[in-house]
């Protein structure tokens, strides 16, 4: 049924609770919100995360090519990083990670946005126009 405003008082007190510890364990760790989010959520044994992996498996795969297609155990070149061989490269890193795959691909994608040079509000709308 319908929650009391009692109830709903409650709850926002202890979500700031929440919220405060949560900001807390961010900072003293220096690990991003929703990174120490994640951990929480998986520490519990439950996700909460709308990550796409696969997606940011793809832009680690593009800057470790050489890398991840040795990953195979074959002599590949970097012109045959087809779909599928992603897709097994992708297989056999999260095999070699299973606990900190996840873990991996999001220091990576934290990395290459701080990496990104910065842009002014003319070089965006650029870069947008494309």
């Amino acid at each position: 049924g319908r929650r009391s405003a009692e109830t709903n008082a409650t709850l926002d007190a202890g979500f700031a609770a929440v919220d405060q510890a949560l900001l807390e364990l961010s900072r003293t760790t220096g690990m991003p919100m929703h990174q120490v989010i994640n951990l929480f959520m998986k520490s519990r044994g439950r996700t909460a995360s709308s990550i796409n992996y696969w997606n940011l498996y793809s832009n680690y795969f593009k800057d470790n090519t050489k890398q991840e297609l040795g990953r195979l155990g074959q002599n590949l070149t970097v012109g045959e990083r087809t779909p599928s061989r992603r897709k097994e490269c992708y297989a056999k890193f999260k095999e070699q990670f299973p606990d900190t795959y996840q873990d991996i691909l999001d220091t990576h994608e934290e990395l290459a946005s701080l990496g990104a040079l910065p842009q002014t509000i003319g070089q965006r709308g650029q870069a947008f126009q494309r």
